[in-house]
């Protein structure tokens, strides 16, 4: 049975309290970061070891969306970010949307082929010029950019047997506040957040099986963060936007979300409000006994899992290279 949280590890291979962690009931997946990956055989070795802690086993994610946002860097294609993306689209449509399509194939055929099953990718938060923590990680300002640009991307990544995770629920780039650090309040009408959703709306048209919300508050719509909000994730989401696949939440430990309360309040809030899998990254000591401290009903999410599970589908390395080869030549023409 895999449980609702996906949790981290510190280092680049497991120590004995990692192992005993991971068993816990609670844990469902594991998000590997910059500290777990010296190499593609460490990292391989690494998967290896938590895929074999359970049955069935942990599911491995990772936050690679390039440019500034790629945890694995050495041995792997330095990818372009999003935005440099919306530049070639600029420059020419067809091979904006191209690059796009190559990108998510090139990203995801990587990973798959060192045992990661998912990258929490791609962004489609809409470029506003206001975000720091955003900017560059968007494809455009335009929102109907957004749309093709992210609707080719998640074909790339599903041609390469991957599943796709579009984040910021319900959109993160009109707050200037960084949600890591601080708590933003965004305090636009829901007919001006339209925009931001129409991303999400042409995703779930085209199957997309993982939104990860926004640590914001909408304030003109809930006093709620979004990830504690039923009213965005079981009313707007789910019902209004009729979204069937996988809600995750943004990571649990960052200050935004600390503000409300402690870590069992956390879990329990965002999973009533709707929430399927919950990040909890770089916990502390005290994980352990927060776990021990949970609900006695364990929640089996393992039906959730395998939505987001890798298909069996895969590319040959001579196809992933000539993928490399022709995104290079369309990055060149930015």
């Amino acid at each position: 049975m895999l449980g609702p949280i996906i949790t981290s590890v510190p280092n680049t291979e497991l120590s004995s309290n990692d192992r005993e962690l991971l068993e816990d009931p609670f844990i469902g997946g594991v998000i590997l970061f910059s500290e777990n990956f010296k190499d593609k055989q460490q990292l391989k070795n690494l998967v290896q070891s938590i895929k074999e802690i359970k049955s069935p086993e942990l599911v491995v994610f990772v936050d690679q969306e390039g440019g500034r946002i790629q945890r694995f860097k050495n041995d792997f294609v330095r990818l372009p970010s999003h935005r440099d993306l919306g530049k070639i689209y600029d420059k020419n449509a067809n091979n904006g949307i191209r690059s796009a399509e190559l990108t998510g194939s090139i990203m995801a055929a990587e990973l798959l082929a060192e045992g990661v099953d998912l990258s929490f990718s791609p962004v489609v938060d809409i470029d506003y010029g206001i975000s720091r923590v955003i900017s560059d990680r968007s494809f455009h300002s335009d929102p109907y950019v957004v749309c093709e640009m992210a609707k080719s991307y998640m074909k790339g990544m599903r041609g390469s047997g991957m599943k796709a995770v579009a984040k910021h629920f319900p959109g993160h780039g009109s707050v200037a506040l960084d949600s890591h650090t601080e708590q933003p309040i965004d305090p636009r009408s829901f007919d001006q957040i339209e925009k931001d959703i129409k991303p999400y709306i042409e995703l779930i048209a085209n199957d997309l099986n993982g939104i990860m919300t926004a640590h914001i508050i909408y304030s003109s719509i809930d006093n709620k963060i979004s990830t504690f909000s039923s009213k965005w994730l079981k009313e707007i989401l789910r019902e209004k936007l009729s979204y069937e696949g996988i809600i995750f939440s943004d990571d649990l430990t960052m200050q935004s979300a600390v503000e409300i309360g402690s870590m069992q309040d956390r879990i329990n809030q965002s999973l009533y409000a709707g929430c399927d899998l919950i990040l909890w990254c770089r916990p502390d000591k005290s994980i352990k006994s927060i776990l021990s401290q949970l609900s006695e009903v364990i929640i089996d999410k393992t039906a959730s899992y395998e939505k987001i599970r890798p298909s069996i589908e895969s590319i040959d390395q001579k196809e992933l290279n000539d993928r490399i080869e022709e995104l290079n030549a369309l990055l060149n023409t930015k």
